[in-house]
């Protein structure tokens, strides 16, 4: 597959509102695109691949753009790290992302870890799907590493529970923990080796409505603070220590531009457009849709709420805004 000449697609359409792999390409806004059916069928016919127009995947487009402009997520230039797992949320944000290369100038690299979950390792080099995963990047033209973690997050917060007075840290805990030294380690070497900005660099997460939405009915179920998943965040350097080992999170800048966008307006993208994901959440053993945990409840209490109150999920995230500017004013 080769590579789209963006200067002949200019001559067409603007290319900043497309997403543009080898095989196809997806219409992001037709109206900014400047798209219309005839330019469309030239395009096809010019470079020899489909032009995929869905609706899902416009809406979907629309909500990160809005969210991504109101909070100020992405700047001009930056240098985006995508925590890419190949499931639905995290490849429809790289897909979403790709135009912004165009528009704001920024660069791409995915990042997949391959984290050991109590033996099972759903992000192995040689799983099959995580060789689907490398054909996406391949297929967006952005780098892509798959960086593997050893140590077992099953026995990491095993032994963080066993240290602590009365709190119980679940393996999605020390997962997440994982994943931000990996990720914060392949910044560090961005900007030894690449002399990028360390303020420039920021790590993508493809959390949903759904997952803020869960996090803040889940916290108040454990009777703990309730906290929100917020758009961008700055984390200071930390160090966890699992008594075994200590791992070293370096500072950092972690985005969220998906958090206005539910799960299902992505399923019906990805369907719509054609765009094999991985279902990773069927291989993780503490994936949100498996077992009988509190997050797991609290998602299955509010999609029955859904049936009745459409904007159920928005709801519950715009109360705990509203309470935290509220007091954070008194």
């Amino acid at each position: 597959m080769k590579e789209i000449d963006i200067k002949e697609l200019k001559k067409y359409c603007n290319p900043s509102y497309l997403t543009i792999r080898k095989d196809k390409i997806i219409v992001n806004s037709r109206r900014l695109a400047k798209l219309s059916k005839a330019k469309k069928e030239k395009i096809e016919k010019k470079f020899k691949i489909p032009v995929i127009y869905s609706k899902s995947y416009e809406l979907i487009s629309q909500k990160m753009g809005r969210y991504v402009s109101k909070y100020r997520i992405i700047t001009p230039r930056d240098t985006l790290v995508v925590g890419l797992s190949g499931g639905k949320d995290s490849l429809a944000l790289l897909h979403l992302l790709e135009p912004y290369r165009r528009r704001f100038g920024v660069k791409i690299y995915a990042v997949t870890v391959d984290i050991n979950v109590g033996g099972i390792r759903p992000w192995h080099p040689e799983n099959s799907n995580v060789k689907k995963i490398i054909e996406h990047c391949e297929a967006l033209n952005i780098p892509h590493r798959i960086i593997s973690f050893h140590e077992d997050v099953v026995k990491m917060s095993q032994l963080l529970s066993d240290n602590s007075t009365g709190i119980v840290y679940s393996p999605c805990f020390s997962c997440s923990i994982v994943r931000r030294y990996v990720l914060t380690n392949f910044i560090k070497e961005l900007i030894e080796e690449e002399d990028i900005e360390r303020d420039k660099i920021k790590i993508c997460l493809g959390h949903t409505l759904e997952d803020n939405s869960d996090t803040i009915l889940a916290n108040i179920f454990k009777g703990d603070i309730i906290r929100v998943l917020e758009p961008i965040r700055d984390f200071e350097e930390t160090t966890f220590d699992f008594k075994e080992f200590r791992l070293k999170l370096q500072r950092c800048t972690i985005i969220r531009p998906l958090l206005s966008v539910s799960e299902k307006d992505i399923l019906k993208a990805l369907d719509e457009c054609s765009i094999q994901y991985y279902k990773d959440k069927e291989i993780c053993p503490y994936s949100r849709d498996r077992g009988d945990s509190i997050r797991r409840r609290c998602h299955e209490i509010l999609e029955n709420l859904e049936k009745d109150v459409k904007n159920i999920r928005e709801m519950v995230v715009s109360s705990v805004l509203k309470s935290i500017e509220y007091y954070r004013g008194r």
